[in-house]
């Protein structure tokens, strides 16, 4: 298996290096590690993991706020380990942002399957909000074309067909887009 790098976040040095151990033993390719929330968010900026790991409690939070605030600006999965009595409120809160949350003590192997599922889940989430953002583009664009081709219906007296044409063909002829030849004719009335 070859994976990217890891963020450990984790108040205790003893955990984190055992932790850190058996995930450069999977194959990842780095393991960073912070211990506390506002560490984890410093090393964020320059560091792009593939998975973090969050054993909670931190030193300067529970560790909620601080997932809830990098989930939208990383696509590395999450995994949260918990305590049995902040199991309940941390799933409430944190499964919009699908973090994965497992009840603490946990094994080896449920951490590494979790590991390998957070990492995949996020990535496949991450490559389906990039199709979407994608298709919203596409239609914003459609819009635009499709609004300058009734100006030039309404305007010039052109049929559906024809303004369909003339947009296609000044794009051609300029080398340009047919979004920017719909922007300069909805600018131009």
């Amino acid at each position: 298996m070859s994976a990217g790098g890891i963020l450990i976040v984790c108040s205790k040095p003893e955990l984190i290096k055992e932790i850190r151990a058996l995930m450069l033993q999977q194959g990842y390719s780095s393991a960073e590690y912070s211990l506390s929330a506002s560490a984890a968010r410093r090393k964020l900026d320059f560091f792009e993991p593939e998975l973090i790991l969050v054993n909670s409690p931190l030193q300067d939070e529970l560790g909620i706020d601080f997932i809830l605030d990098i989930a939208d600006n990383t696509d590395a999965g999450i995994i949260v380990l918990a305590k049995h009595e902040h199991l309940e409120d941390m799933q409430y809160r944190l499964e919009k942002v699908g973090a994965l949350i497992l009840p603490k003590p946990i094994n080896k192997m449920t951490l590494l399957q979790t590991a390998r599922f957070a990492a995949q889940s996020r990535k496949s989430l991450m490559g389906l909000k990039t199709i979407n953002e994608d298709l919203e583009k596409k239609m914003k664009d459609r819009k635009i074309i499709e609004k300058a081709k009734w100006i030039l219906v309404e305007k010039m007296n052109m049929t559906e067909p024809q303004a369909h044409r003339y947009i296609q063909k000044r794009a051609m002829d300029t080398r340009t887009s047919q979004l920017k030849v719909a922007e300069e004719i909805i600018q131009s009335f």
